[in-house]
């Protein structure tokens, strides 16, 4: 069963006992039903299930990262950071099935809303890199690998993979 699903159930759960309990003892030890019913739906729409997916995409898992990315049905109310997860995860996933348009504006998104770490910053700025130079715009994929190289990333694949793209005299 998912997080959200128990999450879910766990509102309706609450709710209910906090209906029961408010009326036949009163509302006094059903507003602590109440509060946590409130405090998960908060959590449902503020966090969604981003940080599920995007372990998903981190293990390889690309066709349930794409279905559990999906799920969220508003990723504006998200907050910020993983509202960035979102756009990342959204457009790594459209970047392994080529749909590059679509990818670029996700991970741009991403990029401009900020995620957590360098390296995640790193690697976004890296696929809008190798995103321009397959559409033969050699400037824009310097800019962003530069700019991928100003997050000082710890991962070497990233760092190898900066190295390529810039020409000698940027290194």
């Amino acid at each position: 069963m998912s997080l959200r699903k128990i999450r879910l159930a766990l509102i309706f759960l609450f709710v209910g006992i906090g209906i029961i309990m408010h009326v036949s003892i009163g509302f006094r030890p059903a507003w602590y039903y109440y509060l946590a019913a409130a405090f998960l739906t908060a959590t449902h729409f503020l966090f969604g299930n981003v940080w599920q997916a995007f372990s998903q995409l981190r293990k390889g898992n690309l066709l349930q990262a794409e279905l559990m990315i999906k799920k969220n049905k508003y990723p504006n109310m998200l907050l910020r950071s993983p509202q960035a997860y979102y756009y990342f995860t959204l457009g790594m996933v459209e970047l392994k099935k080529e749909e590059i348009a679509p990818a670029e504006r996700h991970l741009q998104k991403a990029l401009d809303l900020g995620l957590r770490t360098p390296n995640d910053n790193a690697l976004t700025a890296l696929n809008l890199a190798h995103i321009a130079l397959l559409k033969n715009d050699r400037k824009a994929g310097i800019a962003y690998a530069e700019k991928a190289r100003d997050f000082q990333p710890t991962d070497l694949m990233i760092k190898e993979n900066v190295k390529k793209i810039l020409p000698p005299a940027r290194r």
